[in-house]
């Protein structure tokens, strides 16, 4: 069978940052990603239409995709080697990694579902508009059982990858808040940004508990200080809240983390909802996993690799032609990352369908591959119509 030049392009790649993979696992995961990019969708089926008119035999490319998901004892030719994604999770945040310009990493946790039949506990890299993911765990059915443990599992497996001089924020949702997951992302060095209920109590340093919610006065105001959160002595934080009603809400959102007050960022947390776009990538703004139709949880599971690397290569692409618009010049011209402006944020099309639709033909032309970089916007300042107050601790009375 003819290899077109963009397969084993993306099979270099692969042998690069996932060098553990033998070569027929690359040589699989690199014909998924081609299709799924060629076609604009990840399933099978559409897989398939898209790699004929490449050269690939319909019958025979659809048995090569479907075992590449399976375990080596169930396919045709059974065999003991078997594609464990956990394996991958490292290798994919170190060619996040590799590519980035910048010494702080924000991720996200976050769970997406796929009807009644799947639900994805996802670690994601936050990135201009969008999400990356580079870790994940598969619950079948509605997400019942634990999920507190797989992602501490996750997290663990994660951490070897990521400079002790890299700051890391781990962004979570109250639905995941949990002081294990809190010990968890300590205990990899990094710094978790967790959402908790708004009817949560808190005692800034040298003043009494009260409802965290009152801290403010109304919309439009913000609050950022050191304190103890929650009553109950099994759950109870020493940390930093920030609470934030924005004009326009109907009440504020709450955030705990461990950076101290004079540090962590009062809007920071807002960057959480990219995760949300990257889901949106994920379905049906790019690779149609809502269609998906697999029935085992480990070829959900491998499915999900597929979307990882597709995500990531598109994202760097289309960071490569927004940064070419922002220099004046076009994207083959462009040598190296450049500053991001101001208005970055006022983007009229996503970096992710930018990135597609130049991958697309560039993959179809058989282009020479353009060198990737991943530069992430500045974490983001709080509007100036927004009224910040920091919380001073009183000064204890002398000793008499």
């Amino acid at each position: 069978m003819c290899v077109p030049v963009p397969c084993y392009q993306l099979e270099v790649t692969l042998a690069e940052h996932l060098p553990h993979l033998r070569p027929a696992q690359r040589t699989g995961l690199a014909l998924w990603v081609l299709g799924a990019i060629v076609a604009g969708s990840a399933c099978q089926s559409a897989v398939v239409a898209a790699l004929e008119p490449l050269g690939y035999a319909r019958h025979a490319t659809r048995q090569r995709l479907r075992e590449w998901t399976l375990p080596g004892a169930e396919r045709v030719a059974p065999c003991a080697p078997t594609l464990e994604v956990e394996d991958c999770f490292v290798g994919l945040l170190r060619w996040v990694l590799a590519w980035w310009n910048g010494q702080t990493l924000p991720l996200a946790i976050d769970a997406t579902s796929l009807g009644g039949r799947w639900v994805v506990l996802s670690i994601s890299v936050l990135y201009r508009g969008c999400a990356i993911p580079v870790a994940w765990h598969v619950k079948p059915g509605p997400g019942r059982g634990p999920w507190i443990a797989p992602l501490q599992e996750v997290l663990a497996r994660l951490a070897p990858a990521v400079p002790a001089t890299m700051t890391v924020l781990v962004l979570t949702d109250r639905g995941l808040w949990s002081p294990r997951l809190w010990r968890a992302i300590r205990a990899c060095g990094w710094h978790p940004l967790m959402r908790v209920r708004p009817d949560a109590t808190f005692a800034p340093q040298g003043l009494p508990r009260r409802p965290a919610r009152t801290l403010v006065p109304g919309a439009g105001y913000a609050w950022v200080g050191a304190g103890t959160a929650f009553k109950h002595r099994d759950v109870r934080r020493q940390g930093t809240l920030v609470v934030v009603w924005d004009a326009g809400h109907a009440e504020p959102w709450l955030v705990l983390t461990d950076l101290g007050p004079e540090v962590v960022g009062v809007v920071w947390y807002g960057l959480r909802v990219w995760i949300e776009l990257g889901f949106r990538a994920v379905k049906s703004l790019g690779w149609h996993w809502e269609r998906m139709r697999r029935t085992h949880a480990d070829r959900v599971a491998r499915h999900w690799l597929v979307l990882a690397v597709a995500t990531l290569v598109t994202l760097a692409t289309g960071t490569r032609v927004e940064d070419a618009e922002w220099a004046g010049v076009a994207p083959a011209h462009l040598r190296r990352a450049r500053p991001i402006p101001a208005q970055a944020d006022q983007r009229p099309i996503s970096v992710f369908s930018r990135g597609l639709a130049w991958l697309r033909v560039r993959l179809l032309r058989q282009c020479r591959p353009w060198r990737l970089w991943l530069r992430p916007q500045a974490l983001p300042d709080p509007a100036p119509d927004l009224l910040l107050i920091h919380h001073v601790p009183p000064l204890a009375a002398p000793a008499a």
